[in-house]
């Protein structure tokens, strides 16, 4: 719904707002522009209420697709590095601080059915809109961080290449059509996927 709703305030504001000035604006900025929302990217992870989805289309929307999508792929690795060493090196009752109490269930979850890499490897199939907990979760596991950076940042950039885009595609020279129907295929299927094996892995060590 969140999502949703910032699509539609983009589009509201596309045809209210002159979008190629606020493109020249931060164009000025130089280095800043894109340093700001990197920093803005880490924070969401980092601090898990903070939602980080309406930065996606909108990144898309003031730097075109590929700017954007770079620039949430570096803001995602650097908060996902510092989400889970947080969690790694202080422990669950420093990560307590960093969610909130509905999301401590979810984290228990994830704990529990992700140290090893072919459970995390399902769990961010399945729960991959959530990687903050994500995060979190595997630095209180066993899980090497190689393991862990290099299974969950893949599969959040589908996602993330699939939001950009919508922002994109409200702006001058929009990508093609292919990234915009081939990229939720690909995120449909591999969260079908995912779910089908987090579930039954859940099912299975509960019946032991």
């Amino acid at each position: 719904m969140g999502l949703g709703l910032t699509i539609l305030v983009l589009v509201i504001l596309y045809f209210t707002v002159d979008i190629g000035s606020v493109k020249v604006w931060i164009a000025r900025a130089g280095v800043w522009g894109p340093l700001v929302f990197i920093l803005l990217k880490v924070s969401t992870i980092v601090i898990a209420p903070l939602s980080g989805s309406p930065l996606y289309p909108l990144v898309g929307l003031l730097f075109g697709f590929w700017p954007g999508f770079l620039y949430v792929l570096i803001g995602d690795f650097i908060g996902y590095s510092i989400a889970f060493w947080i969690s790694r090196i202080f422990g669950k009752k420093i990560v307590a601080r960093f969610i909130s109490g509905k999301e401590e269930g979810i984290l228990a979850k994830i704990i529990h059915h992700a140290s090893t890499p072919k459970g995390f490897f399902h769990a961010c199939l399945t729960l991959f809109g959530m990687p903050e907990l994500l995060c979190y979760g595997a630095g209180l596991t066993r899980l090497s961080y190689w393991r862990f950076i290099t299974t969950l940042t893949p599969i959040t950039a589908i996602g993330s290449a699939l939001f950009v885009f919508v922002g994109s595609i409200l702006a001058p020279g929009a990508q093609s059509i292919l990234i915009g129907f081939g990229l939720p295929a690909i995120g449909v299927l591999a969260m079908l996927i995912g779910g089908t094996l987090f579930s039954k892995s859940v099912l299975k060590e509960e019946s032991i």
